[in-house]
């Protein structure tokens, strides 16, 4: 009787999971298809102790970021074949991803490659910094010029800690700060 309970405990578990899988499936082959309403990038910054560097990963939505660069130019931009796109995106990037040390010092940002995908775009960048992450602070107003409800996630990790910060529209710079331990 106690097996059979758990067995369908399982069952019930793996019918739920599947659910929501096929609704989040669902939803994202929906929001790739139809107009494009929500607007979000996804950012991944690790503090490299050893190399004493932060390296940053910037997931952006192609759809979002040509036309961002377009506006900037004043030119047609196309990232596959453009040839000075790589330039042009670390230019947009170094004026709205900005990231400031504890002295409130800009880091500068220094191109390392990009990957293109179907629908995004990942952008790979690093600046020196001789400390952590933890008490600086940072600015991402990507794609806040075209966006109203533009809405920038990132998530940072430093000596064993982590961090995750939300921007949108009207933030300015927030301090990176240990995330609180979960109760």
């Amino acid at each position: 009787m106690k097996e059979t309970l758990l067995r369908k405990n399982l069952i019930f578990r793996f019918a739920g999971v599947l659910l929501v899988l096929a609704l989040f499936t669902f939803h994202f082959s929906f929001f790739t298809i139809s107009a494009h309403r929500y607007h979000m990038s996804l950012t991944r910054m690790d503090y490299n102790e050893k190399e004493k560097l932060v390296e940053i990963s910037i997931q952006l939505f192609t759809h979002d970021l040509v036309p961002a660069l377009e506006q900037k130019t004043g030119k047609r931009v196309d990232l596959e074949k453009t040839p000075d796109v790589d330039k042009q995106i670390l230019g947009y990037l170094s004026d709205n991803f900005v990231l400031k040390n504890k002295n409130g010092e800009p880091l500068a940002l220094k191109w390392v490659g990009k990957e293109m995908e179907v629908d995004a775009v990942w952008v790979y960048v690093e600046t020196s910094s001789a400390e952590s992450l933890s008490g600086a602070s940072l600015q991402n107003t990507v794609l806040f010029e075209s966006f109203p409800e533009q809405v920038n996630l990132v998530i940072a990790r430093f000596g064993g800690k982590k961090a995750d910060l939300m921007f949108k529209v009207g933030d300015r710079f927030k301090e990176i700060r240990e995330n609180a331990p979960k109760e």
